[in-house]
């Protein structure tokens, strides 16, 4: 999507076909799925009336941050940015590592993400690239990794974000601009995305929006998405993975919605594999699914597949079916236990996103 904005510009990869414009913004929303807009429309008329007008875009998989920020950023599948979720297990090192919040240094960032990135492309063709967000996000190893020449503009509040958006995109110059917005993700981790905590959010969400869309100069397109819907689980519907004696298994890694289980090198022959899945299986029962990595790969799920991509998968995928969250205790931080909004699996509501259409971008 950020390429097809860049697209829109440059005339060049516009994959969704926009209309030609002089600057773009793309706002994406960390954690609103197209059915939590629905679920509240209420207390956000404008975003789910354009909503209705622009329908959705389907998340890749897993449903998570990681994974989908990264496609967002360079327009590729995660089989071949190799981000392949949130946390994965470094063979080589033998340790776990949160791709999202534990990359280091800008070297560590290219190692781990070393395609090029729309921003960059953008430089490339004279565009300036601007990415607002939280002060916090400005010089991260994941912004390293997905932001690269990117110019960035730190906005503690939403209305601060909106403003600078505004200023950028009534300039002289042509302007890529990505907005980003973690509030509603932030508490529906922590509140459930039903919870009045999380509908504050998303009524000032739906102002804001409304008040950059207004005015704009008419050379100007704006588009609104997000990185994955959120599903609500009671505390009493997690799962244990440690309760079951899972031979082999050297670390568990992914979200609570898709666990990655790593064997090793003594289990991961073929039959030993399916031995563990099906005990796996047996285990969970209907509350979720176990798969091993070959078929996986094997149905598509994460598009074409390269060797960096393969090596960071998980020997055994474990994803959650209805409300349910998944956890092996002796992995796990024990405040991940407490999070109630929840996404990285298969279920509509964590993949189908919004892609609304505002300014030149809006559907006649």
């Amino acid at each position: 999507m950020f390429i097809s904005a860049l697209g829109s510009i440059t005339g060049k990869e516009n994959r969704l076909g926009l209309p030609k414009v002089k600057s773009a913004c793309v706002i994406l929303v960390d954690g609103l799925g197209a059915a939590n807009i629905r679920y509240r429309a209420g207390h956000a008329n404008f975003l789910a009336s354009q909503l209705a007008t622009d329908g959705t875009i389907m998340a890749g998989f897993p449903s998570t941050t990681v994974t989908s920020l990264v496609s967002f950023s360079t327009g590729l599948k995660a089989g071949q940015h190799a981000m392949v979720g949130y946390q994965v297990h470094d063979r080589k090192q033998g340790s776990n590592v949160n791709l999202l919040t534990g990359i280091g240094s800008p070297e560590d960032a290219i190692a781990w993400q070393s395609r090029k990135t729309v921003s960059e492309v953008a430089v490339e063709n004279s565009i300036d690239c601007y990415f607002i967000g939280p002060a916090e996000y400005e010089n991260s190893g994941f912004t390293n990794a997905t932001m690269r020449g990117a110019k960035y503009v730190a906005a503690k509040t939403l209305d601060d974000r909106v403003a600078a958006a505004k200023k950028i995109l009534n300039g002289k110059e042509s302007a890529l601009v990505y907005l980003y917005v973690p509030e509603l993700d932030q508490r529906a981790h922590a509140y459930g995305s039903k919870s009045g905590q999380w509908v504050e959010k998303l009524e000032d969400l739906d102002l804001a929006v409304r008040q950059l869309t207004a005015g704009l100069p008419a050379s100007v397109g704006v588009l609104l998405t997000a990185d994955h819907g959120i599903v609500d689980v009671a505390h009493e519907r997690q799962i244990y993975l440690d309760e079951l004696t899972i031979d082999g298994l050297v670390s568990v890694g992914g979200d609570p919605r898709v666990q990655f289980l790593y064997l090793d090198d003594q289990h991961t022959d073929i039959a030993s594999t399916e031995a563990c899945i099906q005990s796996i299986q047996e285990f969970v029962g209907k509350r979720a699914y176990a798969v091993g990595r070959e078929e996986l790969i094997a149905q598509g799920w994460y598009g074409q597949v390269n060797d960096e991509a393969r090596e960071r998968m998980p020997d055994i995928f474990v994803i959650a079916h209805g409300e349910s969250a998944l956890y092996h205790r002796e992995f796990a931080k024990p405040k991940s236990l407490q999070m109630i909004g929840q996404h990285g699996a298969i279920s509509d509501d964590e993949l189908f996103v919004p892609l609304l259409r505002f300014g030149a971008y809006k559907k006649p």
